[in-house]
């Protein structure tokens, strides 16, 4: 029996969504979270449209190979880095996406070009540039993170956390969707920014919805 079958097929599951919807190319980026003191990491090199389960790699805490035949990813050190700064963490994606990309080297902040940006924390910090795969890069990403649940990373590309792989590959869906709406409405003019009082108004409506929502569902299932 596979070691953590149910978490590597949902990195893998993960990775693949990550390509085909065109968030990553080759074998940029990757995707991990943490089960218990272990953490299930996409290798390094392996396309995504052929990774399977077996594929994924399973570290401890340290970085240690516990189980799997591939190298993990080279941004190990990084997921490795936020996981020991932020516990409440269990999900990290990292991607080369395009408009994030883009945005990263003219920003040094995305502003809060539309309510979604709530759900990354707020505004989304750049990260200064340091070289791929290094504790520089790993250091620098983990302290940019502070309270936010996304951050760009300078000429490099996007990383987002979350409690599950789909929250944290959901965020990374918005953050590049934030990247486009920013890039598109810059080339035409001077965007309006949303001001941090209405941001706070916006995270309570949607904290009261998933409570609404949760109400609801309890009440169909008594």
């Amino acid at each position: 029996m596979l070691l953590y079958e149910t978490p590597r097929t949902q990195v893998a599951k993960a990775a693949l969504t990550l390509f085909e919807t065109g968030l990553v190319v080759n074998t940029s980026g990757n995707v991990s979270t943490k089960v218990e003191e272990h953490v299930v990491i996409t290798p390094s090199g392996r396309p995504y449209n052929e990774m399977e389960p077996r594929d994924i790699v399973v570290l401890d805490l340290e970085g240690n190979i516990i189980d799997g035949d591939l190298l993990s990813s080279s941004e190990t050190p990084l997921h490795l880095a936020i996981y020991a700064a932020y516990p409440q963490t269990t999900a990290i994606v990292h991607t080369h996406s395009i408009h994030a990309t883009a945005v990263s080297t003219l920003l040094s902040e995305l502003p809060a070009i539309h309510y979604q940006i709530a759900d990354l924390g707020g505004p989304v910090p750049v990260a200064p540039y340091r070289t791929l795969g290094t504790s520089a890069l790993a250091d620098i990403v983990t302290k940019t993170l502070r309270n936010r649940n996304a951050a760009l990373m300078q000429n490099h590309g996007a990383v987002t956390i979350g409690n599950t792989i789909e929250q944290a590959l959901t965020r990374c869906i918005t953050l590049e969707w934030l990247s486009e709406v920013f890039l598109q409405s810059h080339q035409n003019g001077k965007p309006s920014i949303i001001d941090n009082n209405e941001l706070e108004n916006v995270r309570r409506r949607q904290q009261d919805l998933i409570e609404a929502r949760q109400k609801y569902l309890n009440k169909r299932n008594d």
